[in-house]
């Protein structure tokens, strides 16, 4: 079949949410503000682009692309939504993996980890030159990207310089993360300000120094989230939010009170970090 005819063979009509399945391999993932404009805007402008879909046993079918607007809308109460249904007898489960991925690299943000995962599941099959090409994943070429990306948001120049040099014989993503966590420990006393600030499929990454008693009560939180079976980036996260929201004016006037007053220089656009004050008073 051409592109034409599969395309004509497609079928487009309304289904009840219920009839639809997740795929649980998707390794497509979506920040908690992301998912909240994609429900402003559905809102909005309605669902524009339907759900693809492929028809599964028991009258059902499974999500190929568009897991975050199903979510979305059953999430503002969608009794049905538009979809777009592979009729191609050709187009099975195997299909239907590296179509995930193809999606995820053209219009979404991978999870490393959810990718590996799905990765696993045909790696012993094929070889990764097939596999590279049937996920539509030039994974040299985007992880080149990565490595410049993260270089530029190095502010010292000597640590940048070393960054490039060992960067050369990276060849994962959690190789990647074990060099910046090894330079950050070992030379974070010579960046300017404490913190640095890098970018990976489009979302920030801090990296902070901070005192032995933040350390402390982060090991503390740690502890609490095994305890309660919660995760340290849904606590404080939520209460990082709930400070920016204003909804811990309380607390927020207390830690003020609590700390001491610094001078700091008009217009100021960099986190203020106490290794920042100290070179602004040194001036």
């Amino acid at each position: 079949m051409t592109a034409m005819d599969k395309t004509q063979a497609l079928e487009r009509k309304d289904l009840a949410v219920e009839l639809l399945i997740p795929n649980a391999d998707n390794p497509n993932k979506m920040r908690p503000r992301e998912f909240d404009l994609l429900c402003d805007n559905m809102e909005k402008t309605g669902i524009t682009d339907p759900i693809l879909v492929r028809p599964v046993e028991g009258g059902r079918y499974r999500i190929v692309g568009g897991h975050h607007r199903f979510d979305a809308a059953n999430f503002l109460g969608f009794a049905k939504v538009p979809c777009t249904i592979i009729t191609d007898p050709d187009f099975d489960e195997e299909a239907e993996r590296f179509q995930l991925v193809r999606m995820n690299v053209i219009r979404g943000r991978m999870d490393p980890q959810a990718f590996y995962d799905l990765y696993s599941k045909v790696a012993d099959k094929y070889s990764d030159d097939i596999l590279q090409d049937a996920f539509g994943f030039a994974e040299e070429a985007e992880f080149k990207k990565l490595i410049e990306q993260t270089s530029k948001s190095i502010p010292d120049e000597g640590l940048r310089k070393r960054f490039k040099e060992a960067a050369k014989e990276i060849k994962t993503i959690d190789g990647l993360a074990r060099l910046l966590n090894e330079l950050f420990t070992r030379y974070g006393d010579t960046l300017p300000y404490g913190y640095m600030v890098f970018d990976y499929g489009g979302q920030r990454s801090v990296w902070l120094r901070v005192e032995g008693k933040t350390l402390e009560a982060f090991d503390v939180l740690g502890e609490i989230c095994i305890e309660r079976q919660r995760t340290i980036d849904d606590l404080l996260g939520r209460l990082l939010q709930l400070i920016a929201k204003g909804e811990c004016k309380a607390l927020l006037e207390q830690l003020i009170e609590a700390s001491p007053q610094v001078e700091l220089p008009e217009g100021l656009q960099l986190l203020p970090t106490k290794d920042h004050v100290d070179q602004v008073a040194a001036l």
